[in-house]
């Protein structure tokens, strides 16, 4: 039974970057504990692997690449999730990492297509917005995390 406290949304941001699509993609793929903001714990480099983020105890996803085109494309599956001071559960939720050639840079496009809770749109923006533009952009420019 759908949640009507819930939604669904798309948020897409942008940032671009000044190295080679190959070298973004080995980040997304390789070094997501050195960026996402939460616990890692898995693997997220190939094909159907699976992997956990984690917030103590209060925040759970399990995910799963779903779709994997080297240097073009990565799709995250959000598989089991839980937040557990509102019971918020955004499973079926995908976050999608496309990457496009732009001269010596690279475009790179983060897409979070899924759940949301009604009133959290603006929390989507600024949680993505930090986690791309900020630090996934620094890691791969500077090599170290925020």
């Amino acid at each position: 039974m759908k949640n009507p406290a819930n939604t669904t949304a798309e948020y897409t941001v942008t940032v671009t970057v000044a190295k080679s699509p190959a070298v973004v993609f080995q980040h997304i793929i390789n070094d997501v504990s050195r960026f996402w903001p939460e616990e890692f714990e898995g693997s997220s480099s190939n094909l159907f692997d699976e992997f956990t983020f984690r917030s103590g105890d209060s925040h759970y996803s399990k995910n799963k690449v779903i779709e994997w085109i080297a240097e073009k494309k990565v799709v995250w599956l959000v598989t089991e999730s839980l937040r557990k001071p509102d019971n918020f559960d955004w499973t079926g939720t995908k976050m999608i990492f496309e990457l496009t050639p732009d001269g010596n840079n690279t475009l790179l496009a983060f897409t979070y297509d899924g759940i949301i809770r009604n009133d959290e749109y603006e929390r989507l923006q600024q949680v993505c917005d930090l986690v791309i533009k900020e630090r996934l952009y620094r890691f791969i420019m500077e090599g170290r995390r925020i």
